[in-house]
């Protein structure tokens, strides 16, 4: 067994160390501690040595568009994060577009640093076609996950969720099982309902039009003003930051946010976390074996 700060450590020595390795490896690990492995440290089966270097913003903008198609895909996201940071506090404001990303895992963990550096970060990420408009028969944008978080400590609230009634994971999961779906959730190459996962075409909005109109939220920032919608190479990624300090004097954010959350609460309202590992959480042998197994392919050098 091993201690979650102790295995993100191990990882993120391997990817090179650094702020950006921490944050990705922390990231990863925090996922499998989730009971999410496939956004977890299996995501570095798309690790390779020869990665290209995440590209840099140009310093004096506040806003970039980066390529990361040939970058490790949580480095990638994890330092473009750390260099919004540093930009939003320079301008009060910024965003960063990715384009050719594959699988980086949650959007968590990365507003979640935005806030603990006393931003709001949103994050949202675009896909392959997959989920159907609200009353559509077939798939048109992505399950289009859309993060946000603001504030510290107790205070904070990390929203993370996909704008889909389920994800490409679970139909992967279901079909292998055998296991049929929930009513409601998808559609089969006809458009019509199914819950037979192998006959899954499109999966539906989570929460209908609601759900339908945010997916096309992300799908606009991250696919149409971001550059990924039908990018081969991966997909769209979208950050964006600011500084709600620089709304002046006398406007004290984190007392409103504070004063926020004690409505929520006393009105019945669970106040959203984002869900995060418990610090003194540990991981199994399985999880061990696993990190050991791809840490020792990561230190393997070429030719060799």
């Amino acid at each position: 067994m091993i201690a979650i700060p102790d295995a993100a450590g191990r990882l993120a020595a391997a990817l090179g160390g650094g702020p950006a390795a921490q944050l990705a490896a922390s990231a990863l690990v925090e996922a499998d501690a989730l009971g999410l492995p496939r956004f977890g440290i299996a995501m570095l089966d798309e690790w390779t040595v020869d990665a290209a270097p995440v590209p840099a913003r140009e310093s004096s903008q506040a806003i970039g568009w980066l390529d990361c198609a040939s970058c490790f895909a949580p480095l990638a996201v994890a330092s473009a994060t750390l260099d919004l940071a540093e930009a939003a506090r320079q301008f009060g404001v910024a965003a960063v577009f990715l384009r050719g990303v594959r699988g980086f895992g949650r959007l968590a963990p990365f507003v979640r640093h935005l806030a603990d550096g006393g931003l709001l970060g949103i994050a949202g990420a675009e896909g392959p076609p997959f989920v159907a408009s609200h009353g559509g028969t077939r798939p048109v944008i992505g399950t289009n996950p859309l993060a946000l978080a603001i504030g510290q400590g107790s205070e904070r609230v990390v929203i993370d969720v996909a704008t889909s009634t389920a994800t490409m994971a679970d139909i992967r999961n279901a079909r292998a099982s055998g296991a049929p779906l929930p009513e409601g959730i998808a559609l089969d190459g006809e458009g019509r309902p199914t819950r037979i996962a192998a006959e899954v075409a499109a999966l539906l909005p989570r929460g209908g039009q609601i759900g339908s109109l945010l997916g096309l939220v992300v799908q606009l920032m991250a696919g149409v003003a971001g550059g990924g919608r039908g990018d081969p190479k991966g997909r769209g990624v979208f950050l964006l930051a600011f500084d709600p300090s620089r709304a002046g004097e006398g406007i004290d954010w984190q007392a409103r946010l504070a004063g926020l959350k004690g409505d929520w609460i006393e009105g019945g309202g669970h106040w959203p976390r984002g869900g995060r590992a418990a610090p003194e959480a540990v991981l199994d042998d399985d999880f061990v074996q696993r990190l050991d197994t791809s840490l020792a392919r990561m230190t393997i050098q070429p030719g060799r």
